[in-house]
């Protein structure tokens, strides 16, 4: 939290044993990871977190990141790891957005445009659409977002 990751790690390594696999540890561990582009760490805490927290939306979103970004990973299994998760969680508009950034990373424009319109259905228009002409994933579609009213 105060922006030292491997200090963060020390620290998480430093818990009882007991407290390793709470839901809170394992996204404090994957957030080290991530902000240290410890890939393949991430992708392991990630999927720790998903067998142990299959309700909860994070562990799904933490997995698809880390298998993008992961040795031998990429989009097509980040999404792939992702889409299921709609079945459980279809209101959820991080959901319909990370979707929409991997569709538009494969070259599935149009579909990327419909999942991105669920996602501002589901959330805040403003945020998600600010948020998404920063978010290079969705170049391919920046010029339809930008004329959205």
């Amino acid at each position: 939290m105060l922006g030292d990751p491997v200090e963060a790690l020390a620290e998480l390594d430093r818990l009882p044993d007991g407290y390793s696999h709470r839901m809170e540890i394992l996204t404090l561990r994957w957030s080290a990871c991530t902000a240290l582009r410890r890939w393949d760490d991430a992708w392991t805490v990630a999927n720790a977190q998903w067998s142990r927290y299959p309700e909860a939306v994070e562990s799904w979103i933490h997995r698809s990141y880390a298998a993008r970004r992961h040795t031998g990973g990429s989009i097509p299994e980040a999404f792939g790891l992702l889409e299921p998760a709609l079945e459980r969680f279809p209101a959820e508009p991080i959901l319909h957005y990370n979707l929409a950034c991997y569709l538009a990373r494969m070259g599935r424009e149009e579909e990327a445009w419909l999942r991105f319109r669920r996602a501002l259905e589901f959330g805040d228009p403003i945020e998600f659409r600010t948020m998404a002409l920063a978010d290079d994933d969705l170049k391919p579609i920046w010029g339809r977002i930008a004329l959205m009213s």
